[in-house]
């Protein structure tokens, strides 16, 4: 049997929720593949019914950008995981573009972000490393949560804020500890890498 012949990516387009989601993907994206010369497009959703509503259209821009591969993220919240992954699938499969995938963080990227507390604690600088019972895709509000562990663990002196800090997560966390706790991470990473850069 021949093997599928990898495609050749020079940009990739991001269909994202805000600008904070943005530079968090970009730069988790470029650590993925180690490459600091990879070329991004974005589309902001601005809420994910707006991004639902336009998955197509925001895909189509993106295609006539110059993008061959789109990826659409979209926070699982509180839906069922398997319904809102063929829902968007099925929308982003009406697109022009040929190499497209959902990526579908489980609640969200601040969940992601907690499967790794010591690089937490060294992101922040914090007094103690946070205490994450159990697997970090049940938390629920991971979100909210994140903020707890900055503020109580270094005993009430920091602040986390999402559209600070995340892009500064991104670029400290280990993606290996990442992958071996997050099954939803673990996908996106299978995806990124099974194409040609």
């Amino acid at each position: 049997m021949s093997k599928k012949k990898k495609i050749k990516i020079n940009a990739i387009g991001l269909i994202v929720e805000d600008n904070s989601d943005f530079k968090s993907f970009k730069i988790i994206i470029s650590r993925i593949l180690n490459r600091n010369n990879l070329t991004f497009k974005k589309q902001i959703g601005n809420g994910c019914g707006k991004m639902r509503r336009k998955a197509v259209s925001y895909a189509d821009i993106l295609y006539r950008k110059g993008c061959d591969l789109v990826i659409l993220v979209h926070d699982l919240d509180r839906n069922n995981l398997k319904t809102l992954e063929k829902n968007l699938n099925d929308l982003i499969n009406k697109s022009k573009v040929e190499n497209k995938f959902v990526c579908i963080p489980i609640e969200e990227i601040e969940g992601w972000f907690l499967a790794d507390p010591d690089g937490i604690k060294n992101t922040f600088n914090l007094k103690r490393v946070p205490k994450i019972k159990g697997n970090p895709e049940s938390v629920a509000s991971p979100k909210e949560r994140l903020e707890d562990f900055v503020y109580h663990c270094s005993d009430k002196s920091k602040m986390y804020l999402n559209t600070q800090h995340n892009d500064l997560l991104s670029a400290n966390l280990c993606l290996n500890k990442i992958s071996s706790n997050s099954k939803s991470f673990k996908k996106f990473k299978e995806n990124i890498n099974s194409y040609e850069y």
